[in-house]
């Protein structure tokens, strides 16, 4: 009896290391993962990427009956060539608009606080919220073009460390997968490999989808801005296609410089350049991306709202942009690990209960 006692209560206190040492490597992996998060963003970001430039390749190679290297090649070359096409020919008149836009956005900020200071209830609502400097707009509006310079820098260091990762992932696609599936138990990995294939759809799929958005958000908003004679109308309609890419909160960042500019040439063409705004939107959230973007790949509202908010508060301003992805994996996720193991627990136990 004392023996089998013994063995109880060492079969006990080896269960509590294991678990113990379980925890403690779960803490450690959560600790790592946080100080990593920079790192770990710049490489969910280059998955990101190469479930796209995958998808253009196997595309490529089924349709024009080559290889897959070969056509993930050509897909790389065609991005490229893209790239350099739009800076040769679009490069100096981007250059031009982006003077304009540093020269005529103080110009706008600078009636609007010649208009605040008319009102005395405004200016003294404004100087109790310390919101904003009445005694001139200069100093913080360099600030802010500051800090968007040098968020704009870190932004493409982190954009070209994305892209030479994704080509990596996108080249051996299949070696990485299994590397990381012989890590795991044996019963684990067809689960987790279910999870990658889900996944890589879902993002391949809303990719195409937003990448189709953003051009008809790029387009319209950028022939709205030219047909209400604003100067800047390429570079505020390439900013706005590409921050579309934000859900909800890129259309506000976007309408705001624009609207400050068109201040600079008269209060009616701010106006207008709301409305016009409002519009496109209107018509991208109502009829363009329902359209482009099935149920399956779609988020709620509040969903991708929270999912930006969250991003932009625990990793940084550049995080925004990589909420949307991160929401439908996370969402991914629960749908194969929880919900589908669930649902056919329930089936097996009710098919139990007739039989």
């Amino acid at each position: 009896m004392r023996r089998n006692d013994q063995a109880s209560n060492k079969n006990a206190l080896g269960l509590f290391v294991e678990k113990g040492a379980l925890l403690l490597a779960m803490i450690g992996a959560a600790l790592a993962a946080w100080v990593l998060r920079g790192v770990l963003l710049i490489l969910f970001g280059a998955l990101v990427l190469a479930i796209g430039m995958n998808a253009i390749a196997t595309l490529m190679a089924n349709k024009f009956r080559i290889g897959y290297a070969t056509g993930l090649s050509i897909a790389v070359l065609i991005g490229l060539v893209l790239i350099g096409a739009i800076g040769w020919f679009l490069g100096a008149a981007i250059g031009e608009q982006l003077d304009e836009l540093t020269q005529k956005i103080p110009t706008g900020v600078q009636w609007l606080n010649d208009q605040i200071e008319t009102r005395p209830y405004a200016r003294d609502l404004l100087a109790k919220l310390q919101t904003a400097d009445l005694s001139g707009p200069t100093g913080w509006i360099a600030g802010a073009l500051a800090t968007t310079v040098r968020l704009s820098v870190a932004a493409a260091g982190s954009l070209v460390a994305m892209a030479i990762i994704a080509i990596y992932l996108a080249a051996q696609p299949r070696r990485y997968r299994d590397g990381i599936l012989r890590l795991l138990p044996t019963a684990t990995q067809s689960r987790i490999s279910r999870l990658f294939d889900a996944t890589a759809n879902i993002l391949g799929r809303w990719l195409a989808g937003q990448l189709v958005v953003m051009a008809t958000v790029g387009i319209l908003s950028g022939l709205g801005l030219w047909a209400l004679g604003i100067e800047a109308a390429l570079v505020l309609g390439l900013v706005g296609g590409m921050l579309s890419f934000v859900p909800y909160i890129g259309a506000v960042i976007t309408a705001v410089p624009a609207t400050l500019f068109a201040l600079a040439q008269g209060p009616y063409y701010a106006v207008a350049v709301i409305v016009m705004y409002v519009a496109v939107h209107f018509i991208e959230g109502n009829f363009i991306t329902p359209i482009i973007q099935s149920e399956a790949t779609s988020l709620p509202p509040v969903v991708s709202l929270i999912s930006v908010i969250a991003c932009g508060l625990l990793l940084g301003p550049s995080a925004v942009f990589l909420a949307a992805p991160l929401a439908l994996s996370v969402v991914t996720a629960i749908e194969v690990l929880y919900v589908e193991p669930r649902i056919a627990l329930d089936r097996k136990v009710e098919l139990d209960h007739r039989t």
